[in-house]
């Protein structure tokens, strides 16, 4: 179960720490435009405040509710991006701008009603629920409640504003177990801002709680902090700990004036080094409040011409008839990545969906269109070998297996720079999957990948976005700017209706059956050895098989048969559990320029072509909608850019290795830039290995800049001479040791409306 607590964003305790709000560090154009006016926000990291992550998380989450434009409105629906909140600690790629693979929005369907009283004194109250959390299905989700009574809005005087906020988590509503909840209070002490937290789970083999309390001076110079994160049983992520390991500690106290924080850890509050008669478990550390190593969560993209805002269509929400009983019952939403829905298995092909027009009762109707696998269109790009030098590649061999890896690690080596006895692509390491993540195995000593003339080596690389393809004899591997075709290419691939499709290396055999998936070069045809012999696919955006890639041979479709599970490949030692893919296929036009079949790798005859994948997960298929006239829709792709990195272009100034160095970036929109790699610090986070300067203009004219919009601050240390004046006490409020209020919101209500608010972006205009 992911609970709130596993959720992730801005420290609220920040606040209390950070000397200032950070701003765009210079105006881009004129003054007033997007790129000046949008706010930067700037958060601390320390190891202090990962115990109240909750409450950012809760922050985060209901933020994008947006209740405080529909008071007095009734109670509404809102699909909440978990996504946008969420950080796997355990994903390298789980940064917003590292983050390629996981795109489509993990929706969650949320009831919230907020109400105010007529006197001008009154509260504004939000109650939440929300009946399925966690999207691991029924047995791994939680029903949550929510109640805020939210007296004074958040201010520059007090960005806390005044507010109680319970929540209650359950395994359902109707069975009512209670999985724990918590509570949020900001202070009521004259002169001091700040607030408690309070929270307990309650889980089959463990429990935790986490606590907190922060009061600070109101102009935010000087202030204490308690926090504390204790936990029993299996599974919990406080471990026990103490000593002098600050990893392994509890409990924290901060003490900070203008210049310093004087941190303090221990393995519970009663050993804290502050505290009278202390058994001298904990440590003392003195930071500097005005000098940060910083890192980008978030960025976005504004035109260089005008200082705008980059935007992009994100897809449409529907209503679809979910138990076939004539009644639009549930909700999805659809875009460039793919469906979200409540019930996937209800959204069949040639289901029916109705998508509402914002502020009218009016709706249209479109039919849902799913393919076996996709279509993948790649533009080449090329990159010299010699710039390949210091790029990591990843490699999937079966002689890795045989070594007990998952795949190889593999760098370009030279003789002049790396000693070895000729340049090439080398096997430095292998890659495990351990308990904590992937794992990787340096060899003792580089191993030469020989190939024959004319060979290709297939790698990944997340530095250029993906496949990495080289050719033996060539001087230089090629990348690729890749899209998924839906159907509306109606002026380019499909344009004289049916496309051709030319295969000539690694052809799938067709419809692909358990022997065929037993090894991993059954599912594909020999080689093509000359022109005339050529393996003809069709795939078409209308008919019986809609986006279907089929063999002209055989009139297969291309897909796993029926009845192949993720279980029966497992159990078959299957390589193919994750999808088969194609090589490449080429339209008819480009193939009568060919000469021979190498020609299929030579990026001067071929700067496009493309592959067919398909598999049992959803990100090997496709879902496009088409309206009643036949007429498929289409959202915006992200923008992809190839973009080098320079000292310049360093935030810190200092590129380090990766001066000069490419990338494959990828703009989704709304702060979503990914393809910079992530590295694990020893602490468990993952950060990325660069962060873009502000004001960069990037694009193959130049025409974007960037702006970060979350930026993470971590305190550099300071000399302990200059904590000296700083003394850790009790904070004035107590840490709470339970929760004083309630959730009890009472039923939940029933809404048939479409949702009002999708990933904090409201959908039908309010008066």
């Amino acid at each position: 179960m992911k609970s709130l607590h596993n959720l992730a964003m801005k420290n609220i305790l920040a606040l209390a720490i950070a000397s200032t709000t950070a701003t765009a560090s210079a105006a881009f154009d004129d003054m007033g435009t997007n790129y000046t006016t949008d706010p930067q926000r700037y958060h601390v990291w320390n190891q202090a405040l990962k115990p109240i992550e909750l409450v950012n998380s809760i922050l985060c989450f209901t933020g994008q509710f947006k209740a405080n434009n529909f008071v007095n409105a009734g109670p509404y629906i809102a699909l909440a991006d978990e996504t946008a909140c969420f950080k796997d600690e355990g994903n390298s790629d789980a940064s917003a701008q590292s983050a390629g693979s996981s795109n489509t929005p993990a929706y969650v369907k949320v009831i919230v009603e907020a109400t105010r009283g007529d006197g001008p004194t009154d509260p504004v109250i939000v109650k939440v629920w929300m009946p399925e959390m966690g999207g691991g299905g029924e047995d791994e989700s939680s029903s949550i409640r929510f109640k805020s009574v939210i007296s004074k809005g958040a201010s520059e005087e007090n960005p806390f504003g005044s507010f109680t906020f319970n929540f209650a988590m359950f395994d359902s509503f109707a069975a009512g177990n209670s999985q724990g909840g918590g509570e949020i209070k900001t202070i009521d002490i004259p002169n001091k801002i700040g607030f408690t937290f309070f929270e307990n789970e309650l889980g089959e083999e463990h429990t935790s709680s986490k606590s907190a309390s922060v009061v600070m001076s109101a102009d935010r110079s000087s202030g204490i902090a308690l926090t504390s994160n204790e936990s029993s049983g299996g599974g919990g992520d406080g471990g026990g700990g103490g000593g002098g390991d600050s990893s392994q500690a509890n409990a924290f106290g901060l003490a900070f004036n203008a210049s310093n924080v004087l941190l303090q850890t221990a393995d519970s509050y009663a050993n804290l080094p502050y505290k009278d008669g202390n058994d001298g478990s904990g440590t003392e550390s003195c930071l500097n409040r005005t000098a940060f190593d910083e890192t980008v969560g978030r960025y976005d993209l504004y035109h260089a011409a005008d200082g705008s805002r980059v935007e992009l269509n994100s897809g449409l929400a529907f209503k679809y008839d979910s138990d076939d009983d004539s009644t639009f019952d549930s909700f999805g939403h659809v875009g460039y990545w793919g469906v979200w829905s409540e019930k996937p298995d209800a959204l069949v092909n040639g289901a029916t969906i109705k998508v509402e027009t914002p502020g009218t009762q009016t709706s249209v109707d479109y039919t849902i269109i799913k393919a076996p696998g996709r279509l993948i269109k790649n533009t080449v790009q090329e990159l010299v070998l010699s710039e390949a030098h210091g790029i990591e590649f990843s490699y999937w061999s079966q002689d890795a297996q045989q070594r007990n890896f998952n795949n190889w690690i593999v760098q370009y080596l030279t003789t002049a720079a790396d000693s070895v006895e000729v340049d090439g692509f080398y096997k430095t390491a292998g890659s495990q999957n351990g308990d904590q993540g992937p794992m990787v195995m340096e060899l003792d000593a580089p191993e030469l990948i020989v190939l024959t003339d004319h060979e290709s080596l297939h790698m990944n690389s997340q530095q250029l976005g993906g496949n990495i393809q080289f050719t033996e004899g060539n001087d230089s591997l090629t990348f690729f700017k890749q899209e998924f075709i839906n159907g509306s290419e109606t002026t380019s691939l499909f344009v004289d209706g049916p496309a051709a499709l030319v295969c000539i290396d690694r052809c799938p055999v067709g419809t692909l059956g358990e022997e065929e998936l037993a090894s991993w070069d059954s599912v594909y045809s020999p080689r093509v050895t000359d022109l005339d012999n050529v393996i003809m696919f069709t795939i078409d955006n209308d008919g019986e098989n809609p986006l279907a890639l089929i063999r002209d041979s055989n009139d297969e479709v291309v897909k796993y048969a029926d009845g192949i599970t993720q279980t029966s490949l497992q159990q078959s030692h299957s390589p193919n559990a994750w999808g088969v893919r194609s090589g490449r296929m080429v339209t008819p036009d480009v193939y009568a320029e060919l000469t021979n079949v190498w020609d299929i790798h030579n990026s001067s005859k071929v700067t496009v072509f493309y592959e067919w994948e398909t598999g049992l997960n959803d990100f090997n298929k496709t879902t496009s909608i088409k309206d009643s006239n036949g007429v498929i829709q289409t959202f915006d792709k992200p923008i992809q850019i190839t973009y080098t990195h320079t000292d310049a272009t360093d935030r810190s100034g200092d590129a380090k290795t990766f001066n000069n160095k490419l990338f494959m970036l990828n703009y989704g929109g709304s702060g979503n830039l990914w393809g910079i790699p992530g590295t694990q610090s020893d602490d468990g986070r993952y950060n990325p290995v660069f962060n873009i300067a502000d004001g960069t203009l990037i694009g193959s004219d130049n025409e974007y800049v960037v702006k970060a919009r979350e930026v993470e601050g971590t305190m550099q240390a300071a000399d302990d001479s200059q904590c000296e004046l700083l003394a850790l006490t009790e904070p004035d409020a107590p840490v709470p040791t339970g929760i004083t209020g309630d959730a009890d919101i009472g039923e939940m209500p029933v809404v048939t409306s479409a949702p009002a608010v999708i990933g904090g972006v409201i959908q039908t205009p309010q008066e």
